[in-house]
């Protein structure tokens, strides 16, 4: 009895044995398991950009954004501007970014060279002339607003932010009861002071490295530009409408290459565009972002933005609103930083848009390491430009007309076309007094 109940007891501990092992087994299998789900997790799906929110609105990991900030590094170094003067790159991205930021640059001694006075960083609010209307003046002041242009080159990239800068504005605004006009436009503003291009405040969005700038342009201009367009008619068609149009895979697949000419074309008049908002920034309040600044703080950049806006130093047309000026000055510079991180916060804030339209563009044949054409063709247009533009502070500067044929479907055609200036005799508020502006009309790039 003691010999067969020693071999139960036996059996039961190897059993319980098994038992074990088994359940380890099983519970290494679970780990490993979910060790492989929690990897999958994090490599596939946030990275790919998924609906979770993370740091700074931008929705999906992290490393997406930091994958295309490396990749304009990239790009940055693989086409130089200027390989051989790099002091001329540095004017270009000087002349790119000039601002005019009001309590800051008009308070130095610079002198500005057309008017011989310190410089002034005019935030004039126009009445508007309203020739063909008939309003009165009493009726004019009650629609008067500040007007508040976003002026963005042609391209996907920059009309994304655009639409991400006019919803902040607008979201604002509305919750301090300000009513501002937004334009936003490729039209470069006419020659001349506010009293006469009619805005009150500009802020300019520069898209950088400049190949890239040049192959959003070309794609935008083949598949979202119609080959009609036309300056004839209201003031709204010199308002970019659609500023929810994208680049999708199947539109950088069938898009034929860009030529050699076109590239040239298109980096040329992207310089004569800077060339002109340059000369604005002398005198009217200007800000400036720049694509790499929002991708990396893109709440700082918000609250830039807000403040610059929403600064209460209006210079109104036709009355005295300039009454306590200093009180109404710092009437809300404490919210705007709380108001960035919400919207930013905020689905409507997100900027998975944009390096959506980023990565597929970066991902372009013309930007790789293989595209010698592409950068010898910008390097050769940059170099020619900026010695015909001198070095971009000739005034006025080349005409969006020279050098681009007169081919209605051409990009170059349609991008020249969208730059041109408001210069109208029916418009409200532009003032179109310098015969350039009325020579770039009329596609007249001689002008004698």
């Amino acid at each position: 009895m003691v010999t067969i109940s020693s071999s139960k007891a036996s059996a039961r501990r190897r059993n319980g044995r098994i038992k074990l092992v088994a359940a380890s087994a099983v519970l290494l299998s679970l780990i490993l398991i979910g060790f492989y789900l929690l990897h999958w997790f994090t490599s596939s799906v946030l990275s790919s950009g998924s609906s979770l929110n993370t740091t700074g609105g931008i929705k999906g990991s992290p490393k997406s954004k930091q994958r295309i900030l490396q990749s304009l590094t990239n790009l940055n170094d693989l086409v130089k501007l200027s390989p051989n003067n790099a002091e001329k790159e540095s004017i270009f991205l000087s002349t790119a970014t000039k601002e005019c930021i009001p309590g800051r640059d008009d308070n130095g001694k610079e002198i500005n060279p057309t008017t011989h006075r310190r410089r002034e960083c005019l935030r004039h609010v126009p009445l508007g002339k309203h020739i063909l209307t008939g309003i009165d003046l009493e009726e004019r002041m009650k629609r008067q607003r500040p007007r508040i242009g976003i002026m963005i080159t042609p391209g996907y990239i920059s009309t994304t932010i655009a639409d991400w800068i006019g919803r902040a504005l607008k979201q604002t605004g509305d919750s301090i009861h300000m009513d501002i006009e937004i334009i936003t436009t490729a039209h470069v503003p006419v020659y001349g002071y506010g009293k006469s291009h009619g805005y009150s405040k500009l802020i300019r969005v520069v898209t950088l490295p400049l190949p890239l700038a040049v192959n959003d342009a070309y794609y935008y201009s083949m598949n979202d530009l119609t080959d009609n367009y036309s300056n004839e008619g209201s003031n709204g068609s010199f308002v970019i409408q659609n500023l929810g149009a994208i680049l999708d895979e199947t539109k950088l697949k069938y898009t034929a290459k860009p030529s050699s000419q076109t590239v040239g074309s298109i980096t040329e008049l992207l310089l004569r565009w800077h060339c002109r908002l340059s000369h604005v920034a002398a005198h009217t309040a200007e800000l400036t972002l720049t694509l790499d600044n929002i991708l990396k703080h893109p709440t700082d950049t918000l609250e830039t933005i807000l403040t610059f806006v929403w600064r209460q130093d209006w210079e109104w047309e036709g009355h005295n609103h300039n009454e306590n000026k200093s009180e109404e000055r710092d009437l809300y510079p404490k919210i705007w930083k709380g108001a960035a991180e919400e919207f930013v916060a905020s689905k409507g804030g997100s900027l998975q848009p944009l390096l959506y339209q980023l990565s597929l563009l970066l991902q372009d044949g013309l930007l790789s390491s293989d595209a010698t054409l592409f950068g010898d063709t910008l390097q050769r247009s940059f170099a020619n430009e900026m010695t015909k533009s001198k070095d971009m502070s000739s005034w006025p500067c080349p005409s969006f007309w020279d050098g681009v044929d007169n081919d209605y479907s051409g990009a170059a055609y349609k991008i020249a076309n969208e730059m041109t200036p408001n210069c109208k005799d029916d418009d409200p508020y532009a003032r179109c007094t310098v015969k350039k502006d009325r020579c770039e009309v009329k596609k007249d790039a001689i002008c004698k």
